[in-house]
Order: structure tokens, then C-alpha cells, then sequence
């Protein structure tokens, strides 16, 4: 009997050693492990509680050799319940359970020590109870090998229960014969559960790769050493046009023999180190020849023992079609199809590389454009600017270049002109080329353009720097009447930095008052006395010295500075009409400058009333003058404004009078005092010609009731002319220069006459 149960220990110490292993393989199925450990528990139990038990309970062998195998045997059954538990998906957690099965211990220990038959009797109990849970966890919803484990379970719970029935120290031969029997055929089970188990497991993961496989986006092909395609996957085949469960053969064709050198490399490289992968992407061709760009990965593996290749792909033709689109739209002018901007800055960098030949650079601007745009409507707009691009291509010479960079500016490369004279016969040509009118729809439509030429290397060593250069030129010719062709000079640089340096700097010299007003004397003829001033503005820009209103003046008109810098003008002189006051001064009326863009302000006038009366000053003593331009171009809005001011008791003066085409109806319609006569009606005099002009000047202007005022008066010889042709006031160098306002207010005091 010892014997037969040392072999069936040993039997289910191997088996349990198998689980083990086997749970080592496939870590996942913990049921395996607990199995495993609870054959190797139950092996020990049974042997030292059983087969090895010594005869005599009362040795010390006995006391040591009894706690141990009921230990195993309640180490088993925890194992048993654990597996069970695990197998079916039960939570199962050691810190709550194991407390548990130590307390069972104790309580089966203690019995003991009371009686040994009632500690065996508890320990049959608890080992039925936990073979049939085991037993019931598996029969529910389980599948026809499970609940034969299930019912082996319950088998060895009724060997449990019969040990004490059939002895009281369960030790019938019979009850051990059955157990041997009976947990043999479990654990064989128990492997068999397992190992079917894991099979299905690794078939389900199979399946899952197999349908993923399938049903990819992504191509997958495994090649073999010999270059056949071994497996593709539908969505590899459908990429290359193939038809389902057709053989593909070879991939040569599919590479293209532009690139299968390259691929045949990679191959090799992967095939002789045996693992790795390499990323590549590349045009591949589908079996009708058709094209397509592919990105792919091939990685080494193993197929049916044999090495082979592993090639994932992405069909990646339409990315890069639109990539291309992309590229191309941003590269090229859409209404045109010319080359934009981006696109000639970049042929500019490559053509203006060190050692590069050179090469005249042509800047086209259409003249007068938007006028189309207004009058014919922008269709008829883009329809002649693909007229030009298209001329401008057809005639452009081998190795040049045409583009588009901006609504009506095009940009010309002209390879081979090596000087000035030869950039400027390129830009008569391209004039001459404009001449033939362009038809669009039913009309003939003559187009001008302003070009300006620049030369490389001389004019800039890059290709921002030589279109800036051309650019430049390219105003300076728009400034010009007609088409004109102008190359670039250095000094247009410098004079195009100035005017933005000055562009730039107003705004805040503005804002820090750095202009002051000089005041120049104005007199009335004949008895030479003062009779009031106008004001000049003066920019001292610190760092720079003075600025020249022929500089800043223009510059704040384009950028629209001129509003906030004729306000400043306008506190400035009336805060200077205050001073004086304060003084004592018998004050005189002072001219001011106002532009016309500060008349767009509908409170113009209210506001400088406003100021006139802030400072506590008359308004009599302030003069506005105004432009022919201004009055002329901004009638609508000058005039009721004019008129605020003049019933108001400003002054109003007509300046520059002689420089524009004033009618005389103009004269009789503006609500003006003072009549203004420009230098250059002056600086002739006295010849009889000049002096028959101003003469009618004053007779018209004398027959309205209105000053006359004689601008720049620089010898006496002129001064005695208008004097003498009618003229009431004389302004000038001869008479005095702009003062400061120390020096106009000593001036005043003295009430001194011109000298």
C-alpha cells in the first residue's frame, strides 16, 4: 500500500511540474500555475500524511511530519480553488483568502490536539467543500471536457468524505485506492483542460491576426529568399492589381528596374543579419504599369522554417499627388500658371549662387491696372493678365525665366547682359513687346508698363537683394511719364532707405513733440511793416539733425500721419498765440498749414474752434491756408467747413495760387481772405511777362475783396515789382527769414518794419 501511494504521489508531482512548465510557456493562463502548485502540494501531503506516516502519533517524527502534510494538503486545496477561480475568470485575491486558509489550518492543528478523529473529520469536510465548489465553478456554463473535470472534482470530494466514514483516522485501504484513482484521472484532466485551453486561446489569437491581416489598410507581403511572394494579404494584392487568390510570382516587375538594384540590396542585407528592418518609400508599378508611391517597412522572419522577408506597406499615392498639387499651388501662380514669388526667390538663389554668369533682372509693373479692374470688371482684369504672362512666356529667351509676383508685377530673368546698355535694350524690348495691343473678348486693349533692371552681380550678390534693387528702379520708372525702362543706380537705395526711415520715425516723433514751429514774417506793402506770420514746421530729429519738410511732409501725407502732425501744428500755434498774449505782445494773426486729408474729418473746423477758444485766444488771429489741390479735389467737404471758419472770424488764404488750374469760379465760390501768389509766379519778376501775370492776379484778386500775398521775395527789385503790379502783402528771404519763436516775439515788441 506505501508503495502504491509513493508511485501515485510521484505521479502527481510530476504532473504538477508539467502545469508548471507549461505555465511558464503560456504566462497568461494563471489556472495553469495554481494547478500546477496544488498537484505539487497535494504530492507532498500525501506523501508525508499518508504513505510516510510514522505508526507511532505519539513520536517525535509524527508531531513534526502531521502539521507539515496538513499544511500541503490545505496549501492544495487553496491552490485548487485558486485555479478553478482563475480558470473562470473569478477575482481571486491572495491577501484576502490566504488569512482565511492559515485560520482553517490553525483550527484543523488545534483539533488535533484535542482528538485526532475529529481534526481528520473537519479536514474531509473541508476538502469535499472545496472539491465540490471547484467542481460547481466548472460545471457552470461549461462545455463537455470541462464538466468532465468538474465531475472528477466531485469524484474526489465524495474520496474525501468517504475516508472518515470508511475509517476514523482515514486510513482505509479502499478510500486511498479510489483517491489515487480518481486524482490521477484529474489531473490528467486538469492537463488536458489546460493544454486545450491554451490551443484554443492561441488558435482565437490566430484567427484575430489572420482577420486583421485580412482586412488591413496596410499591404502585407512575405517574400521569400528567392524573391517570390510567398502571402499577400488582399489589401497588397488590390494595391498592385492583382486578383484575389491569383499568384503573384515575382516582385521584380512591381519594383521597376530603375529601383530594384536598391531594393534587391535591402533584401540581401536583412537576409545575411537575420533580423532588423529598414523603412523605405519609392514609386512601385501595379501590374497594368500604372504608378503608385508606396511607404513601407521589410523586416526578417522566419515562413514555414525557410528565412524570408516581411514587407508592410501604405499605399501612399494620393498623399503625395496632393503633396505635389501643394508644392506646385505654392509654387505657382494659380490665375497665370506662371511661377509666383516663393517660386522665384528660390530660382534666384540657385541662379545667384558664387561664380554664377550674369544676368539682368527684370521688374514689370502694369501701369494704371487697376483702372481696368474699375472700369471692365476684374474678369476682364485676369483675362489680360494671362494674355501678358502668356506673351511673356512665348517670347522669353532660352534660359530665362518669367513669373508673377504680385496682382500686376511680373519678374524677368534675361541670362547674357553684361552692362547697363545691354540691361537697358532688354527693358526697351520688353516695352516694344507690350505695343501690339492684347484682345480680350471684343475690345483691343493697349497695355503700358514701368520697368526697372537690376544686374547681377553688380547691383546685388543675392536674390532678395536683387529684386529689392529692381523693385526700386521699377518705382522710379512709374514715376516717369509713359512706359519707361529705368536701371538700377546705388543712390536709389539709399534715398528709398530715407523716405522709410522717415515713414518710420514719424509716428513717434509725433508723439514726442519733436517738431517745433518757426515763424516767418509776412509785411504789408509799401510802408514795410509787419502785418502777421505763418507758421513753418521744423522736425530737429535728435541723433539726425533737421529733417526737411520736403522730406517729412510728403512721407506723413502718404502714410496718413499728416492728421496727428497737423493737429500738433495747430495746439503748437495757438499755444505760441497765448505766450505772446501773456507777454503783452500786440499780437498779430498767424498762417497755418492745413492738408487736405484733415478736412476728410467732418469736426474739423468745430474742433479747431474749440482749440482757439481752449487757449483764449481770437480767432481772428488765426489764418488757415489751403492748397488749390485741397479745394479743388475735396470740394464737398472743404467748403462747408471753410465757411464754419470764416464766420467764425478765422482767415482762410488761398495758397500756392499760379501752380494748379484754378478757375475763377473757384475763387468766387471759397470763402477766403488772402490770396497767395506761388514763388514761381515771383521769381521771374520783373520781366514784362511775369509781371503781366501778376498783375492780373491782383486785379482779379482786388475786384473780390481779397489780400494779396507775394511768396518768396528774395531781392528788392522784385519786391518793388509786386509792390508796384498791386500786391498787399510780401513774404520772403529779402524781407526776413523763419524765426524762432524768441525771435518772433522780439519782433514783435519792436514792432520793426523789414529790412
Amino acid at each position: 500500500m506505501t508503495w502504491l501511494l509513493l508511485i501515485s504521489s510521484s505521479l502527481l508531482l510530476m504532473l504538477g511540474i508539467t502545469l508548471l512548465v507549461m505555465s511558464r510557456l503560456e504566462p497568461g493562463h494563471l489556472h495553469m500555475r495554481d494547478w500546477g502548485w496544488m498537484h505539487v502540494f497535494l504530492a507532498f501531503g500525501l506523501a508525508l500524511g499518508v504513505a510516510l506516516v510514522p505508526s507511532d502519533a505519539q513520536s517525535l517524527q509524527y508531531r513534526l511530519q502531521a502539521p507539515i502534510a496538513t499544511a500541503s494538503i490545505i496549501a492544495a486545496l487553496a491552490w485548487q480553488l485558486a485555479g478553478a477561480s482563475h480558470y473562470r475568470g473569478r477575482p481571486w485575491r491572495w491577501r484576502r483568502t490566504a488569512p482565511l486558509f492559515i485560520a482553517l489550518l490553525g483550527f484543523i492543528l488545534a483539533l488535533a490536539l484535542v482528538q485526532l478523529r475529529l481534526a481528520v473529520l473537519a479536514a474531509a469536510l473541508l476538502l469535499t467543500a472545496g472539491a465540490w465548489l471547484a467542481a460547481w465553478w466548472l460545471w457552470q456554463g461549461g462545455e463537455r471536457h470541462e464538466r468532465f473535470v468538474a465531475l472528477c472534482f466531485l469524484a474526489l470530494g465524495g474520496v474525501h468524505l468517504s475516508g472518515p466514514l470508511f475509517d476514523p483516522l482515514a486510513r482505509s485501504p479502499a478510500t486511498h485506492l479510489a483517491g489515487t484513482y480518481v486524482q490521477t484521472t484529474l489531473a490528467l484532466g486538469l492537463l488536458l483542460l489546460s493544454v486545450r485551453r491554451a490551443h484554443g486561446e492561441a488558435k482565437r489569437v490566430g484567427e484575430r491576426l489572420q482577420q486583421l491581416y485580412e482586412q488591413s489598410m496596410q499591404g502585407l507581403v512575405v517574400v521569400r529568399a528567392d524573391g517570390q511572394v510567398a502571402y499577400a494579404n488582399p489589401a497588397a494584392l488590390a494595391m498592385f492589381g492583382v486578383d484575389q487568390g491569383a499568384a503573384v510570382g515575382s516582385i521584380d516587375h512591381l519594383i521597376g528596374e530603375q529601383r530594384l538594384a536598391e531594393a534587391r540590396q535591402r533584401f540581401d542585407r536583412l537576409l545575411q543579419a537575420r533580423e532588423g528592418h529598414l523603412a523605405w518609400e519609392g514609386e512601385r508599378f501595379r501590374q497594368d504599369g500604372r504608378a503608385l508611391y508606396l511607404r513601407g517597412t521589410t523586416s526578417y522572419l522566419e515562413w514555414e522554417g525557410e528565412p524570408a522577408l516581411l514587407v508592410l506597406m501604405l499605399d501612399d499615392t494620393e498623399r503625395q499627388r496632393a503633396t505635389a498639387a501643394l508644392r506646385r499651388q505654392a509654387l505657382h501662380d494659380e490665375l497665370t500658371d506662371l511661377p509666383n514669388r516663393h517660386a522665384a526667390l528660390d530660382r534666384l538663389g540657385a541662379l545667384t549662387q558664387p561664380g554664377a554668369p550674369g544676368f539682368a533682372l527684370l521688374s514689370a509693373d502694369v501701369d494704371r491696372f487697376q483702372l481696368v479692374n474699375e472700369s471692365l470688371g476684374h474678369e476682364t482684369g485676369d483675362a489680360l493678365l494671362q494674355a501678358i504672362a502668356a506673351r511673356l512666356r512665348e517670347k522669353l529667351g532660352p534660359g530665362g525665366l518669367v513669373a508673377r509676383l504680385g496682382e500686376d508685377q511680373f519678374l524677368l530673368v534675361q541670362p547674357g547682359v553684361e552692362d547697363d546698355d545691354a540691361a537697358h535694350l532688354t527693358g526697351q524690348r520688353l516695352l516694344a513687346l507690350m505695343n501690339p495691343p492684347f484682345h480680350i473678348g471684343h475690345r483691343a486693349l493697349h497695355v503700358h508698363v514701368s520697368v526697372g533692371l537690376a544686374r547681377f552681380p553688380l547691383h546685388g550678390g543675392d536674390g532678395a537683394a536683387l529684386l529689392r534693387a529692381a523693385d526700386i528702379a521699377m518705382h522710379q520708372a512709374k514715376a516717369l511719364a509713359g512706359a519707361a525702362v529705368v536701371v538700377y543706380q546705388p543712390g536709389m537705395a539709399t534715398a528709398a532707405r530715407g523716405l522709410l526711415d522717415i515713414e518710420q520715425a514719424l509716428a513717434w516723433a509725433i508723439e514726442q513733440q519733436e517738431f517745433q514751429l518757426d515763424y516767418q514774417p509776412k509785411y504789408t506793402a509799401g510802408t514795410r511793416q509787419l502785418a502777421g506770420f505763418e507758421a513753418l514746421v521744423r522736425w530737429q530729429r535728435p541723433g539726425r539733425g533737421r529733417v526737411s519738410p520736403a522730406d517729412f511732409i510728403p512721407a506723413a501725407e502718404r502714410t496718413g500721419q499728416i492728421v496727428p502732425l497737423g493737429a500738433l501744428i495747430l495746439r503748437q500755434a495757438a499755444q505760441q498765440l497765448r505766450t505772446w498774449q501773456q507777454q503783452g505782445l500786440a499780437l498779430l494773426p498767424v498762417a497755418v498749414n492745413v492738408s487736405p486729408l484733415q478736412f476728410e474729418d467732418a469736426g474739423f473746423a468745430d474742433w479747431l474752434l474749440n482749440l482757439v477758444l481752449a487757449h483764449g485766444v481770437s480767432p481772428a488771429l488765426l489764418e488757415v491756408e489751403i492748397t488749390e489741390t485741397a479745394a479743388m479735389t475735396h470740394m464737398d467737404r472743404v467748403l462747408p467747413q471753410l465757411a464754419r471758419l470764416r464766420d467764425a472770424g478765422v482767415g482762410v488764404a488761398f495758397d500756392d495760387f499760379g501752380t494748379g488750374q484754378s478757375s475763377l469760379t473757384l475763387l468766387r465760390r471759397l470763402p477766403i481772405t488772402t490770396l497767395k501768389l506761388d514763388r514761381s509766379m515771383v521769381d521771374p519778376l520783373p520781366e514784362p511777362s511775369a509781371g503781366a501775370v501778376v498783375h492780373a492776379a491782383c486785379v482779379l484778386a482786388g475786384s473780390l475783396g481779397l489780400a494779396i500775398v507775394a511768396e518768396g521775395v528774395e531781392r528788392e527789385e522784385q519786391a518793388a515789382e509786386v509792390e508796384r503790379l498791386g500786391c498787399t502783402h510780401l513774404q520772403g528771404w529779402l524781407l526776413s527769414r523763419p524765426l524762432a519763436p524768441e525771435a518772433a516775439a522780439a519782433l514783435l515788441a519792436s514792432g520793426s518794419a523789414g529790412h
